[in-house]
């Protein structure tokens, strides 16, 4: 099993600033260190975490909680992730007792001054991951927010990292060794742990994520009632006919064999009747998002297209609606933007992943991702005899090392069925 963990020290605190001993003891973050906080989760932002885990001081739960604002994880608390007990010393300035701050420090310590002792110490550090590996899985991406001298411990604990040299590295460059806010990676790998990227202020990181490949299902919903009758439906709603469940059952059973690690639909029902039914062979259940809701047409919705026809047709060319109330082209933009980085933020390497939306969105990926004109794309549907988006159809597509790729246009359930 291998596991990447991506260790954040807590921001800035009062004690920091003031320059106190603080190890279980607490207080609060600063300005400084709510921004340090926030680079970090910005620093991070393409990482999905799996798994948190965080230390019981506030200091450590308010810095998750910032790195993990735009994350679906939630930061457990894992009492054994504390800082070193710095015994009598806890409070103290640095400058009251500086012989024996030194000697416990380089010594990794505290029991001399009734505090943590490193026997002790190093029992706890290889406990707790024990502890945290054995709630995680294969590949999994794990936060853990603690504390500087707990980590530097474990630099050199788990692995064998020279902290004299380290330290040295460190003044020379005039820099903090764990700086607070700062990053380190490391992964662990069948019982041995290994260092990615050493400690490093929240603006310095760069680390490039892992190559990965992640596979897109995309289908369309199945028949409505307003698709029955021709009128507009986008950010309005109508449910399936009994020809559109027959659709969506088509689609599960085109997908029944395909192992999605996770699903997302778009909110409005007639998705997530679609999603529901083609989840059914599956032990996942689609997550209900408005990033993959229909195109708003505004004052369009739900009248007759054909009453319509070429003031419509001309606006789906340029999909201009947001004079009318709804959305243009830019604001769908973002959404398709935001649900993509979205899902390949969250995917590991060689996943597949189900999307359930819409018609109208999938003709705006098709255009903004892959740079397909809408006019020429019809032509090239009619020209085959096919349908462009017939409802419960699949479109596949690749991610790759930031790039995407068509497996699959748009193909109906029957045939999806026969190809995939």
């Amino acid at each position: 099993m291998k596991i990447r963990f991506y260790f954040v020290r807590h921001g800035e605190t009062l004690f920091n600033k003031r320059g106190r001993v603080s190890g279980v003891s607490d207080s609060p973050l600063t300005k400084l260190g709510v921004v340090q906080a926030k680079r970090a989760g910005a620093a991070l932002h393409s990482v999905w975490f799996d798994k948190a885990f965080v230390s019981p001081a506030e200091r450590c739960i308010n810095t998750a909680g910032y790195i993990l604002e735009d994350q679906e994880a939630e930061a457990e608390i894992i009492e054994d992730l504390h800082e070193y007990d710095f015994g009598r010393l806890e409070g103290s300035r640095f400058t009251s007792h500086p012989d024996e701050l030194k000697k416990c420090f380089d010594e990794m310590d505290f029991s001399a001054v009734d505090g943590e002792s490193r026997a002790k110490c190093e029992v706890r550090a290889r406990e707790v991951f024990r502890e945290i590996i054995s709630k995680c899985s294969d590949q999994d991406r794990v936060l853990i927010v603690s504390h500087g001298y707990f980590e530097m411990f474990l630099m050199k604990t788990l692995m064998n990292v020279d902290i004299d040299a380290f330290r040295s590295e460190r003044e020379k460059e005039n820099r903090s060794p764990i700086p607070n806010g700062g990053i380190m990676v490391f992964e662990y790998e069948d019982g041995e742990y290994r260092m990615v990227c050493m400690p490093v202020e929240s603006e310095k990181y760069d680390l490039p994520e892992e190559f990965k490949k992640v596979t897109f299902y995309y289908v369309r919903h199945g028949e409505t009632l307003f698709n029955m009758f021709n009128r507009m439906q986008g950010a309005c709603d109508s449910p399936l006919t009994a020809n559109g469940i027959h659709q969506a059952e088509l689609a599960r059973d085109a997908l029944k064999y395909v192992d999605f690690a996770f699903a997302y639909t778009s909110s409005s029902k007639r998705a997530r009747d679609t999603a529901a039914i083609i989840t059914e062979p599956h032990e996942i259940k689609a997550i209900p998002t408005k990033l993959l809701k229909e195109v708003d047409f505004g004052d369009y919705e739900a009248v007759v297209s054909d009453s319509w026809r070429e003031e419509i047709m001309n606006r789906h060319m340029t999909e201009t609606w947001g004079d009318v109330g709804g959305e243009n082209a830019n604001d769908v933009r973002l959404r398709i933007l935001e649900i993509l980085d979205l899902v390949t933020r969250r995917a590991k390497n060689n996943e597949n992943v189900l999307l359930v939306s819409h018609g109208t969105f999938y003709l705006n990926i098709l255009w903004q991702i892959f740079n397909i004109d809408r006019d020429q794309y019809y032509k090239s549907c009619m020209s085959k005899g096919k349908q462009a988006m017939p409802n419960g159809g699949i479109f596949v597509f690749e991610y790759a090392d930031g790039d995407y790729r068509i497996r699959e246009l748009m193909m109906s359930p029957e045939e999806a069925a026969e190809r995939l």
